[in-house]
């Protein structure tokens, strides 16, 4: 009778079973496109510096329930969970640029005049 696990079997099983697993385990994203999209349009003086940062825009760790003052005072400007209406959106990033930041005497449209992001990116 021959054996069944053999070297390179064993070796197949586990490679498939570890990659069952990464892919259960992988950590769900609820991306907001359309946001980084029309933030994007509206400022492109920090193009470069909102493509390296991406989410840490609005969010203040990878944990993405956290978010910085910015993603905070965006969140209770637009109030639905997952806005799609590309008006509200811009809507909301006009309203939110006259909020004040965390940083003393500025709101976050003076900050991102500045060629800085509103919000700050805090610990892991």
């Amino acid at each position: 009778m021959r054996k069944f696990f053999t070297f390179p079997r064993c070796t197949i099983i586990l490679l498939v079973l570890g990659g069952l697993f990464s892919i259960r385990f992988e950590e769900n994203a609820q991306a907001r496109p359309k946001y980084m999209t029309q933030f994007k349009k509206k400022y492109q003086n920090l193009g470069s510096l909102v493509s390296k940062t991406k989410c840490y825009v609005c969010h203040a760790s990878k944990n993405k329930k956290k978010r910085n003052d910015y993603g905070k005072a965006l969140k209770k400007i637009i109030g639905k969970k997952n806005e799609k209406d590309i008006k509200k959106i811009i809507a909301a990033l006009d309203k939110v640029a006259k909020e004040k930041s965390s940083v003393k005497g500025k709101t976050f449209g003076d900050l991102i005049k500045e060629g800085k992001l509103p919000g700050k990116k805090t610990k892991k």
